[in-house]
């Protein structure tokens, strides 16, 4: 779908689409407004001109994560309203429209959050998460570009954890005819995979506490624990090689030893030698000056 052909356009008889603010792992967001109920939305709509029968695969994933978002309620996971069919056949979804940053606009800026700042955004992440797997749901694309921050009146930085675009619910059936991640397929983020994602391993929710492991390290860092020269490098160093300690990458900022200790946990290459869920790494987090 060209950028911005959908601009000043009506949507299903119910959304006048107004700018795209962004793009996410399977098709274009725009900034919306209900016409009956005069609120702000965001509209998600699947990338170019879809034939459900012929483009099934993305397709599905699209709907799942229509599925999978709006079995969720958390206050810092987005909120999905709406799932359907424009008039020409394309699949959209409609969210809270979200007027924030994310946090990779903020590293990009700062290069490096303070660590106090950044343990009250991880721990808002990991009890976003850790509901997200009790529903049996894993994000598999933790990264900065999918945390926004907004400022309310209770938090100046309130988490939104976005795009579950790739999310995989743990125990899909192996029967399943439409099961959208075959065994061996790797999708995800290179520089914030796991090495069992970068395998095409069957994945748990201590798949997304090492994701959360590599993006603790970059925002108290400024630093990614793992980076080779291409995608297929850095997916090959995540499997073999150890994070560097942050005395040597960064010798200058004040990490506190158990924050240190706890996200190198979060990083270990070994699923059983991780924290075993997020409720575990949240509190860990929560203790890290003791």
């Amino acid at each position: 779908m060209p950028k911005d052909t959908l601009i000043g356009t009506v949507l299903d008889d119910r959304y006048e689409i107004l700018a795209e603010v962004g793009r996410g792992a399977l098709g274009v967001v725009y900034k919306a407004r209900h016409l009956v109920m005069e609120k702000t939305v965001a509209v998600k709509i699947l990338f170019g001109e879809v034939d459900v029968d012929k483009d099934e695969t993305n397709f599905l994933r699209f709907q799942r994560e229509a599925q999978a978002a709006s079995s969720m309620s958390h206050p810092n996971i987005v909120t999905v309203y709406d799932f359907g069919f424009s008039k020409q056949k394309t699949p959209y979804l409609v969210m809270d429209y979200i007027e924030g940053v994310n946090l990779k606009e903020v590293l990009s800026r700062h290069q490096r959050l303070p660590v106090e700042r950044a343990v009250q955004i991880f721990l808002q992440m990991c009890s976003a998460l850790e509901h997200a797997h009790s529903k049996g749901i894993l994000h598999r694309d933790i990264k900065p570009e999918n945390v926004v921050l907004l400022r309310t009146s209770w938090n100046p930085e309130f988490v939104k954890l976005v795009d579950f675009g790739i999310a995989k619910y743990v125990n899909e059936p192996r029967n399943n005819s439409k099961k959208l991640t075959m065994d061996g397929q790797v999708l995800g983020t290179p520089a914030y995979m796991s090495p069992e994602q970068v395998m095409g391993d069957r994945l748990d929710p201590r798949s997304d506490v090492y994701c959360m492991g590599v993006l603790m390290y970059h925002s108290v860092s400024g630093r990614l624990p793992i980076l080779g020269t291409t995608s297929a490098d850095t997916m090959s160093r995540h499997i073999s090689d150890k994070p560097k300690d942050f005395q040597e990458i960064c010798p200058n900022i004040p990490i506190p030893f158990k924050l240190e200790r706890t996200i190198f946990k979060a990083l270990k290459k070994h699923p059983q030698d991780r924290h075993q869920s997020m409720k575990e790494l949240f509190i860990e987090l929560e203790n890290y000056k003791d």
